[in-house]
């Protein structure tokens, strides 16, 4: 199974990483990510990001997604989605070259991507706790939280709108499972959906509890928004006023 950790920086990805890979021992992590390709290329991230940072890590992330396939067992520290996120903060922000005719370019791409996920566990920020600044990170806390809500309004879209999401193949997208802030309780809800042997639960041995039923009303939603994709989404896409390829607006 393929599964990818995703949020904002500072919302305990790494740490989160290094618990998963100590519980189920038969996952591995590739070992160049993201980050060793910043540094390696001297690349300009987070709040000051460019076109050139977002597009080279996109192909990055997309080349280490089709190089794995559905019998491996591989936990990534985030995913082709991070980079739309980031993306789309420097196009609200009006930052150059962050044109909506790159996005949409991107979002294609990122789309497809999707396809090689199984499941996509999303960390939320906790404002409550300290910044920690490893020299990749952005440490405004403005920024942080801003970046936060567009993952969120993603996922709440994902969640609600299945049948006009443009940025999940319908009917082949990773199911995504926001998680608690506390790094134990991570792991416990981790393990409602991930057995003992790296598997996903199936219905006849699920150990799912009652807090999670509306969790799984969604994803059945989810499913049964497939039907008339296309014109559904076409619809949504006018009511914001926007071309085909266009996306809805985020509020940060």
């Amino acid at each position: 199974m393929r599964i990818a950790f995703s949020g904002t920086g500072n919302s305990g990805k790494s740490t989160l990483l290094k618990s998963f890979l100590y519980t189920w021992k038969n996952y591995s992590t590739p070992e160049k990510t993201y980050r060793d390709l910043i540094e390696e290329k001297d690349l300009q991230h987070s709040s000051k990001t460019t076109i050139k940072t977002q597009s080279e890590i996109l192909n990055f992330m997309i080349d280490q997604l089709q190089e794995s396939n559905r019998e491996d067992n591989t936990i990534y520290d985030r995913c082709p989605l991070d980079n739309i996120v980031y993306s789309m903060w420097c196009n609200e922000k009006d930052i150059k070259g962050f044109t909506k005719k790159y996005l949409t370019s991107q979002i294609a791409l990122m789309k497809e991507s999707m396809r090689s996920l199984d499941l996509i566990f999303l960390c939320r920020f906790d404002s409550k706790q300290a910044v920690k600044d490893d020299g990749l990170r952005d440490t405004d806390k403005a920024f942080i939280t801003e970046v936060d809500n567009i993952f969120y309004s993603l996922y709440r879209q994902y969640t609600e709108h299945p049948e006009a999401d443009i940025f999940f193949p319908k009917g082949d997208s990773p199911c995504i499972i926001p998680l608690p802030h506390s790094a134990q309780e991570r792991i416990d809800l981790i393990s409602e959906y991930i057995t003992p042997e790296g598997e996903a639960y199936g219905d006849e041995d699920s150990i799912f509890n009652s807090n999670n039923i509306d969790q799984l009303e969604t994803l059945v939603k989810q499913q049964q928004g497939v039907m008339d994709e296309e014109e559904k989404e076409k619809q949504l896409m006018q009511k914001f006023g926007l071309p085909p390829e266009g996306f809805p607006p985020v509020s940060l």
